[in-house]
């Protein structure tokens, strides 16, 4: 979680923060105000699965994610080296 204050969320480092800018909440479509919690999620979109980064307003909008896809992270992640990623399946 990142608190907006001091936190310039139209100028971003895409290397940081997966984007130029936030404005607006992924899940809830409000504007970034109070505070951002960022969590990665896997979505099936037509034949690929994607990696998608959400912008939250709280954890329990991060809660109300739908569920990730099947064979990949089995919930919202903040991602980095430590996270444990489920065992490779065979189609």
């Amino acid at each position: 979680m990142t608190p907006a204050g001091g936190t310039g969320f139209g100028a971003l480092d895409p290397a940081v923060w997966g984007t130029e800018a936030v404005r607006t909440r992924s899940v809830c479509d409000g504007p970034v105000d109070r505070e951002l919690h960022q969590a990665w999620i896997s979505r099936r979109l037509g034949t690929d699965t994607l990696a998608l980064l959400v912008n939250a307003c709280s954890a329990t909008c991060v809660a109300a994610l739908p569920p990730p896809h099947p064979r990949y992270h089995p919930a919202p992640h903040t991602g980095g080296p430590g996270l444990e990623q489920p065992p490779p399946s065979r189609y």
